[in-house]
């Protein structure tokens, strides 16, 4: 698995629950280390995982408690995909958009931190509810170093 230092998928499932976040910051942080990422990179990658679990937890469950979050992490050769399943209400990713950059006020900027942490990004609408979020960061050779 291109020297990640662990063999298969990463899953976590966890609770949507605002309070498990910082577990999620945490694995996520030393699955990118393992991986070969650059720490400012981890850094943004971490922040987009953490942003992705918080709209699921805001808009796919309602600020419900009693959720799942399934996140997967997996690694080959140079490329970290990272995927963020819920079985909320899901929604048409079209409609997801972050706020004008020149409006100054809290919250809203989560797409733009996800889109510029990663170079790939998808969605998709599952039957019978909820989205797959798919991410996708390749780790450059000057990053593994």
């Amino acid at each position: 698995m291109g020297g990640a230092g662990f063999s298969g998928p990463v899953i976590l499932e966890a609770p949507s629950d605002p309070a498990v976040l910082s577990a999620v910051r945490a694995l996520t942080d030393k699955i990118c280390l393992a991986a070969g990422v650059d720490p400012a990179e981890s850094d943004k990658l971490v922040l987009a995982v953490d942003e992705a679990c918080t709209n699921v937890i805001r808009h796919g469950y309602c600020d419900r408690l009693d959720g799942r979050i399934k996140i997967s992490f997996t690694v080959e050769g140079d490329r970290l995909e990272i995927e963020i399943r819920d079985f909320g209400r899901g929604a048409d990713p079209a409609t997801f958009r972050g706020r004008d950059l020149g409006e100054v006020r809290p919250g809203g900027l989560g797409m733009h931190f996800i889109r510029s942490a990663v170079d790939t990004m998808e969605y998709d609408w599952k039957p019978g509810g909820g989205m797959v979020l798919k991410m996708v960061k390749f780790i450059s050779k000057q990053e593994k170093a």
